[in-house]
């Protein structure tokens, strides 16, 4: 899990992505893949060699989380708005604050009526538009569950890095990595990625809310959603994933649900006629300072991508059309 703890400790604030995306460049080229940067958008990678005449297929995770920007600045100290939906609570915390490149340690408060915004001390040096965010301190508990900030979405940048260094040239399926910025606020950074690989099938990692009124739990699996505010998957595609996860003794879970959703949603926009599964990691606490997740699905998720891109094992789900 360290490499998996080094993410979560970067600071990545939507628009500040930096720090994950060398980490993930770093990594894939240590791997032996070929690395791109697509602006300050997205980044991605390709085994070197390859070009089948088989489909593309985009593994694709987001750099950003939630967090805070500075918007006043007076001598009682700053006033921070957040990024992208995160959940303070009611207690100060521990956060970090970015100033140069460098992380300075403070305590974020709680506004009173008005959870769009937190107060932390002046610090020297601060300009508007600086950058705060949780201080991340991940731990397992009881070696079953991670708890930190961030899983959404370290936790798939991470397993971006676990595919590179574990998969092998697929005669196939051409197999592009890609990560992407500002999921959290805008989902500009998919666009600019999917216009720049022309997948024709997408996996879209990203962590979704343990829901017991559908039976979605932590440590049951990998959760492939089936509807929200940014992707569909119908009966058939449906059917065929859980198919496939069946002969191979695979846990799954699906959600339904109509309001948020992933940057997955730039891959029709783009006007690709691409699959788009989104398979996400059940979490507890979302965009909290205490995000939950179980090892166990950490685990079953890599296994699942794993399987998704061995030679001959995916093109039902890659070649898809209307029914007959």
């Amino acid at each position: 899990m360290d490499g998996l703890f080094d993410l979560l400790r970067c600071h990545s604030t939507p628009g500040d992505e930096d720090e994950v995306a060398q980490y993930l460049l770093a990594a894939w080229a240590g791997a032996g893949w070929e690395t791109s940067s697509h602006g300050r958008h997205a980044v991605s990678a390709r085994l070197p060699g390859g070009g089948t005449d088989g489909p593309t297929v985009l593994v694709c995770a987001h750099m950003d989380s939630p967090g805070y920007t500075v918007e006043q600045i007076g001598e009682d100290g700053l006033v921070l708005v957040r990024l992208g939906g995160a959940h303070l609570g009611e207690q100060p915390v521990p956060g970090v604050l970015k100033l140069g490149g460098e992380h300075h340690r403070v305590v974020l408060h709680p506004v009173a009526d008005d959870p769009e915004r937190c107060r932390t001390e002046g610090i020297t040096g601060v300009a508007h538009g600086d950058r705060a965010c949780f201080l991340a301190g991940p731990q397992l508990v009881a070696e079953q569950l991670l708890e930190s900030p961030f899983l959404d979405n370290r936790v798939g940048c991470w397993a971006l890095v676990a595919l590179a260094r574990g998969l092998r040239q697929n005669p196939d399926i051409n197999v592009v990595l890609g990560a992407t910025s500002c999921e959290e606020i805008g989902g500009f950074g998919a666009a600019v990625l999917a216009r720049a690989v022309q997948p024709d099938a997408v996996v879209c990692l990203d962590a979704t809310y343990e829901d017991e009124l559908q039976d979605v739990r932590l440590g049951h699996g990998p959760v492939l959603t089936l509807s929200d505010a940014s992707v569909i998957v119908g009966p058939a595609l449906r059917d065929r994933f859980q198919a496939f996860c069946r002969a191979r003794s695979l846990p799954l879970q699906t959600e339904v649900y109509n309001y948020s959703g992933t940057d997955a949603r730039a891959f029709p926009h783009q006007g690709l006629r691409a699959p788009v599964y989104a398979l996400l990691l059940p979490t507890r606490g979302n965009h909290t300072p205490t995000e939950t997740a179980h090892v166990a699905d950490l685990h079953a998720w890599l296994d699942l991508l794993h399987a998704l891109l061995a030679p001959g094992a995916g093109h039902g789900l890659w070649d898809v059309g209307f029914a007959p």
